[in-house]
C-alpha cells in the first residue's frame, strides 16, 4: 500500500491531531505497513501518539 494510502487511514482515526498506539498497530497490521513507516507519517504530520501500550506515550 503507498504510504498516502496509509495516512489516509492514519487520518482516519486521528482526533486532535491524536492518535492511539493500538489504533497504529491496527493500520499496520490492516495495510501490510511496518510500524516504523506509520511512526514517520505521524511524525510528518504532527500527529501525536498516545495511549501507548508499553508505557512510553502519554
Amino acid at each position: 500500500m503507498e504510504k498516502q494510502e496509509i495516512f489516509e487511514e492514519i487520518k482516519k482515526r486521528t482526533q486532535d491531531n491524536k492518535i492511539a498506539c493500538r489504533q497504529c498497530f491496527e493500520i499496520a497490521k490492516e495495510c501490510d505497513a511496518s510500524l516504523k513507516i506509520i511512526g514517520e507519517l505521524c511524525n510528518e504530520h504532527n500527529i501525536q501518539i498516545h495511549a501507548c501500550q508499553l508505557g512510553l506515550f502519554k
